[in-house]
């Protein structure tokens, strides 16, 4: 390494790192003597950087016993608006990962290694829908009394705040009729938001957040990287439907992303009006910031698969 740095960063994490000024600069200046001090205090040796994600530092640690475990360590903005080990804790490996150590002044996880990524099993699309539903549903938890959680009113408010001002910003990028629908389905979901309806839920739970627990016959999956909401539980099924665009085209996207919905409700119980809109949400919200980052195609298939879901 020319720098003469013993842990190689990937370079969307020192991308990330640097654009988060001052403080994400010296997080990665220190972050080797970071590691050395959570080698110590965890009794393990960490390896070199896991590819994938830009938030955090992680790679595999072995201890003395030749176990192998997950470290990770976030740059100081990635945990702006999350509660990741919170949620892990009081999960206490119900749904989620197993968090082992926890060094919050670092900002560092020891969490246990689990499989592969639910986005890379080759089975059916439609398979992998059933395996996040039975996962979610495991893993919702009560929303703690003392909750610091951003509530589901907060989080559609957010939301509208970000459409509204972003398709502006990118020169009106799609048609103003996918905005004001997106604006009037936060509003909605502000409105009937309800404390005792809220559940302690992921917040992102697309099908690269979930991971295989190799000791279960058959397997099963485990989420990972919470967000921590106190929100409906309609709300991370519609960000796991956000994605789901393949086929939702032409005259028959309406009635095809409702079978979509229907399928969910049928999985969960949660009601299907409820996963419609947040899936509305936050495909709308998902294709403009993929536009405000440069992902122009991406972005812009999101837009026009919002824009078909309005034909009926």
């Amino acid at each position: 390494m020319s720098d003469g740095s013993r842990f190689s960063v990937p370079d969307p994490v020192k991308r990330r790192a640097i654009a988060e000024g001052p403080a994400g600069q010296d997080w990665l200046a220190r972050l080797d003597s970071t590691l050395e001090a959570l080698e110590a205090n965890w009794q393990v040796e960490i390896g070199q950087a896991l590819p994938g994600g830009s938030a955090s530092f992680c790679a595999e640690a072995v201890d003395s016993d030749g176990e192998t475990f997950i470290v990770k360590v976030g740059t100081p903005g990635s945990a702006i608006g999350r509660h990741e080990a919170d949620v892990l804790q009081r999960a206490d490996g119900k749904g989620y990962v197993q968090l082992l150590r926890h060094d919050p002044g670092r900002q560092a996880m020891l969490l246990e290694k689990l499989g592969e990524r639910l986005d890379l099993v080759d089975i059916p699309y439609q398979q992998k829908i059933d395996i996040v539903c039975a996962t979610l549903t495991d893993a919702w938890m009560p929303v703690p009394l003392d909750s610091t959680y951003v509530t589901g009113a907060e989080k559609a408010n957010s939301l509208a705040t970000f459409i509204l001002q972003t398709w502006e910003k990118l020169g009106q990028p799609c048609n103003a009729d996918a905005i004001e629908t997106a604006a009037r389905y936060c509003q909605e979901r502000a409105h009937l938001y309800r404390p005792e309806g809220a559940v302690l839920a992921h917040g992102d739970p697309h099908i690269g957040n979930l991971l295989a627990d190799p000791r279960t016959d058959p397997i099963r999956f485990r989420l990972v990287d919470p967000d921590g909401l106190a929100v409906e539980p309609a709300y991370d099924l519609g960000v796991l439907l956000r994605g789901w665009n393949e086929g939702l085209e032409g005259k028959n996207a309406h009635n095809i992303g409702r079978s979509r919905v229907r399928l969910l409700t049928q999985r969960t119980q949660v009601p299907a009006e409820a996963i419609w809109q947040w899936a509305y949400i936050e495909r709308v919200s998902t294709g403009l910031l993929l536009l405000d980052l440069s992902e122009t195609e991406l972005g812009k298939n999101y837009l026009r698969t919002a824009e078909a879901l309005l034909v009926i």
